[in-house]
């Protein structure tokens, strides 16, 4: 409890329990009622609110281990509700606007009083469980869910979901963002030490690496640090290449029995799964250059990604992705984001006043 009171920006309840590692992190606020628990006994918790965001767990709330709630605005787990083990709740897609310096907008994600979150889902931006409602296993969740008597409930009639405009993405700079990068690249040249490495590759924490083939990581590539390591695991004769400017959030598994050639400036979320091999079939997975990869997406053996795809969080795909597309959906469908961006630029100018 002393170490999750340190954080500047918390304040709970009493009688919280908290069993485990709690990650708290982040400039927001995060608000832990009374009667909650914590239980974090067989992996870490994270609590991640950026500045200006906050994140808020009702009186008597579950959250079991695994679980991550990272919010840009707001995330709200009502009163005795729970969140299941490795879930993840995030209020924003995390992937920066095409030529901006600024995250997409936001869309708080609430979870109504006594609801339960199964485990390993994933509740994305503008998520909204009613009350007593019961997200499956697995599922993926972007929109209302469930029933429940609104009004009578006192709850929020509808998700409180209108965008919230994005943070700009802030570049560390001073004195002590030069000692962290320091250390960091220090950091590469003992976990990386089995691997060929590029100039200024940066590691922020642990990377459990069984390297019997070729590993290979190009100029300022990124593995991020978190509560969970990300794992390299590379067979005899197998080849594992990653381009350079590619990052890599934490508990990413990369598996490569074969070949798995991921291109130049890509972004992989937290817990994604890339590997070559299963059940006795091996092929090579190839992922072009400034790819997206959203938190908890799969990526099965014999795969190519496109340059400049998206893979939307939770998918698992299945076969490959043209370039420029999205892919979401177990197993991944893929439409343009061409078309997609054209769409909404024609709704837009249709209800623009003014305009022919």
């Amino acid at each position: 409890m002393n170490r999750l009171a340190l954080h500047r920006r918390l304040s709970f309840g009493r009688s919280v329990s908290i069993r485990g590692r709690v990650w708290v992190h982040g400039e927001g606020t995060v608000r832990v009622e009374d009667d909650v628990v914590l239980d974090a006994r067989a992996a870490p918790i994270e609590l991640h609110a950026y500045r200006g965001a906050e994140i808020n767990i009702a009186r008597g709330a579950r959250i079991d281990s695994g679980s991550s709630l990272e919010a840009m605005a707001r995330i709200t787990v009502g009163p005795y509700a729970k969140v299941g083990p490795f879930s993840k709740l995030m209020d924003n897609n995390f992937h920066p606007l095409d030529g901006q310096n600024r995250m997409p907008p936001s869309r708080p994600v609430f979870v109504g009083e006594r609801a339960e979150v199964g485990p390993r889902a994933i509740l994305l931006p503008g998520a909204w469980i009613a009350s007593d409602a019961r997200v499956p296993a697995g599922a993926v969740v972007s929109r209302r869910f469930g029933t429940a008597q609104d009004a009578a409930e006192g709850l929020p009639a509808e998700p409180q979901s209108a965008a919230v405009r994005g943070p700009e993405v802030r570049v560390p700079s001073g004195l002590f963002a030069k000692l962290r990068a320091g250390a960091e690249i220090v950091r590469s040249v003992w976990y990386l030490r089995g691997c060929e490495r590029g100039t200024r590759v940066h590691v922020g924490g642990r990377v459990l690496i069984a390297n019997e083939g070729r590993v290979r990581f190009g100029d300022h590539a990124v593995l991020l640090g978190g509560m969970i390591p990300t794992a390299i695991r590379c067979d005899p004769g197998a080849s594992i290449d990653v381009g350079a400017g590619t990052i890599f959030n934490y508990g990413v598994l990369l598996d490569a029995s074969e070949s798995i050639r991921i291109g130049s400036r890509c972004r992989f979320g937290s817990h994604v799964r890339v590997s070559d091999g299963r059940g006795g079939r091996v092929q090579p997975v190839v992922i072009g250059d400034d790819v997206w990869i959203a938190h908890g997406a799969t990526i099965e053996p014999g795969v190519t990604i496109g340059s400049g795809s998206v893979v939307s969080a939770g998918s698992t795909v299945t076969s490959d992705v043209p370039s420029g597309s999205l892919a979401i959906g177990n197993p991944a469908r893929c439409m343009s984001m061409t078309l997609r961006s054209a769409k909404k630029l024609a709704v837009r100018t249709a209800a623009a006043p003014g305009t022919a």
